[in-house]
Order: C-alpha cells, then sequence, then structure tokens
C-alpha cells in the first residue's frame, strides 16, 4: 500500500514537473541535460528526448557561454543558488514570446534560479535551471518608463510647435543667468521673435491656420539654430531663443537669416497661401543686468523698438 502510495506521489510529481509554468532543467557538471520538462519543450522545440544527454550549449549554440559558464560553475563551488533577473539580462534563452504583447516584445523576458541539488552524501554535482517567464512584467513596467518619460517630456514641451515650453524656458534663462553672474560663462544672447500682425492671420483665415503657421515658424527657428542653443515658444506668437557663448555681432547674423527666411516663405496652407514677417529684439548679457528680469526686460525693449520702426526688421539692444 505504501509503495503504491509513493509510485502515485512520484507521478504526481513528474505530471507537475512537466506542466508547470516555468522551465525545468537538470544539467550535470559537464553541462549535460538530464530533465527537461514541459515548458521547455514547448518553448525551444526540442523534445526531452533530443535535448536528453546533450549540453546545453550544443542545444543552444547561441548562448552567451563564458558567461553562462561561469555562473553554473559558481553555483556547484559555492553550493548556492544564483538568480539572474531580466534587468540584468532579458534572457538566457532565446525563446519567442507567446503573450499578448508579442508586438512590443518579440522575445521572453525571463528570471532564471540557478540552484545546486543536494545527493544524499551531500555532494553536489547537479544544477536544477528554474526558467520564470516575466514577460508582462517585463513590458508593463517597458511601457511604465515610457510613458514617465513622455509625461516629462510634455511637461517641458509646447504642445502645438514642439519647442521648449515657457517653464522649459525660465529655467534655461535663470542657468545660463545665474552662471554668467557667477563669471563661469559668456557671451550670451537672449532673442525674442514675435510674429508681425499674427492677429490678422487668426482672424482671416482662422485659428487652425494660425497654428500652421506657428507650427512652421517654430520650424525655421529650430533649423536656424545650433545644437546647444535653446528655442522655444515664450507665448502667443512670441518665440525665444537663448544663443549661448554667443556675442550681439553674432546674434544679429541670426536674427537676420531668420527674418530673411520667413519673409521668403511662403506658407501654403488649405485656404491658400500665407506670407508674414517677424520682428526681432536682441539682447547681449552683461554687467548692466544686475537681475535676469533687467536682461528679458532689455531684449524685450529691443524688440518693441523694431515692432516700433515698422516691423520686419532686428534691433540690437544697446
Amino acid at each position: 500500500m505504501t509503495q503504491q502510495t509513493d509510485m502515485t506521489e512520484l507521478h504526481w510529481l513528474f505530471d507537475m514537473l512537466q506542466h508547470i509554468d516555468a522551465g525545468l532543467v537538470v544539467i550535470n557538471e559537464k553541462y549535460e541535460v538530464e530533465l527537461w520538462n514541459g515548458f521547455m519543450e514547448n518553448h525551444s522545440g526540442v523534445s526531452s528526448s533530443n535535448a536528453r544527454n546533450r549540453s546545453l550549449f550544443e542545444i543552444f549554440p547561441t548562448i552567451n557561454q563564458s558567461w553562462l559558464q561561469q555562473k553554473l560553475d559558481n553555483a556547484l563551488a559555492l553550493r548556492t543558488p544564483i538568480y539572474v533577473s531580466w534587468e540584468q539580462r532579458p534572457h538566457m534563452f532565446p525563446f519567442k514570446s507567446y503573450r499578448s504583447v508579442t508586438s512590443i516584445a518579440d522575445t521572453m523576458f525571463q528570471n532564471v534560479v540557478i540552484r545546486p541539488i543536494n545527493n544524499a552524501n551531500g555532494t553536489v554535482n547537479h544544477l536544477c535551471l528554474v526558467v520564470y517567464d516575466v514577460t508582462d512584467v517585463a513590458v508593463n513596467k517597458a511601457a511604465l518608463s515610457a510613458a514617465n518619460r513622455k509625461l516629462d517630456q510634455m511637461s517641458k514641451t509646447d504642445g502645438l510647435t514642439e519647442l521648449n515650453n515657457r517653464a522649459s524656458l525660465d529655467r534655461a534663462m535663470k542657468l545660463t543667468f545665474d552662471s554668467f553672474a557667477m563669471g563661469n560663462s559668456g557671451p550670451h544672447c537672449l532673442v525674442m521673435a514675435d510674429i508681425d500682425h499674427f492677429k490678422r492671420v487668426n482672424d482671416g483665415y482662422g485659428h487652425p491656420i494660425g497654428d500652421i503657421v506657428l507650427q512652421e515658424m517654430a520650424k525655421i527657428l529650430s533649423s536656424g539654430s545650433r545644437r546647444g542653443d535653446f528655442v522655444g515658444r515664450y507665448g502667443g506668437e512670441e518665440f525665444a531663443v537663448l544663443l549661448l557663448n554667443t556675442d550681439k555681432n553674432g546674434a544679429q547674423v541670426f536674427c537676420e537669416k531668420i527674418r530673411e527666411q520667413v519673409e521668403q516663405r511662403v506658407f501654403n496652407t488649405s485656404k491658400g497661401d500665407i506670407k508674414i514677417t517677424v520682428s526681432l529684439g536682441c539682447s547681449e548679457i552683461g554687467k548692466q543686468h544686475e537681475t535676469i528680469e533687467q536682461w528679458i526686460e532689455s531684449a524685450d525693449s529691443a524688440l518693441y523698438q523694431a515692432k516700433h520702426n515698422g516691423r520686419n526688421q532686428t534691433v540690437i539692444a544697446d
């Protein structure tokens, strides 16, 4: 009766090993497979009979042998489990993912436990590798990270023009001003650019067309700036550009290039072609600016002067 019970329990145990939702592999000191459960069969395409007595590295030639062999040898020598998470290495075995998220993850993400198996006499010459499919966890974490990055980007970006928003501009200007005030950098110029008579565009063509003009203006400013310059939407139809390590002479060249590009550009819209002009005011940061507000006011005053003088021009603050 006891022997029959033992056989039944052994049958149940073997059945569980075959159908458990995790990979189970037992290997000897030569890395040869002695147990290969159903999970491994289903995902590798290699049957238990074909896997048995073959080296793990023969079955999976693409595995990083030196890396895994070191892990296996350490587990045998130290007689302690070793854990390999998907964050350390996305997968140990090159299995395809069969989850609903396969469009996001083609390969199964895995957590693997390498566990030494003690013999009755206390020796250890076998290892059990337990492979867990954690694709859902990995993909959900990746999606959450991507969402957080997007939210962070959205908090810094103007939704319409995809330029830096006002808050980002304020931070950049403060950093620039503080660095100059400490004597650590310079020269720097602040350019304020404003589309001339933009209200006429909105009133005559509608706000959706006005939005297109703003977006195109943003592209002109972005393409005309250098890597390292800071371009943003200051508000409404007004833009700001921080020209770092640029004096007022260099800034004037930049402003005139932008002004000419805008003047020559024909904006093609569903309600007809539109031509606009832009006025620009620029201020080079200097000792006369005791506060950041004074520096911004200097650029604003130059922009106002450009408007007052007839628009479609650049004014550099004294």
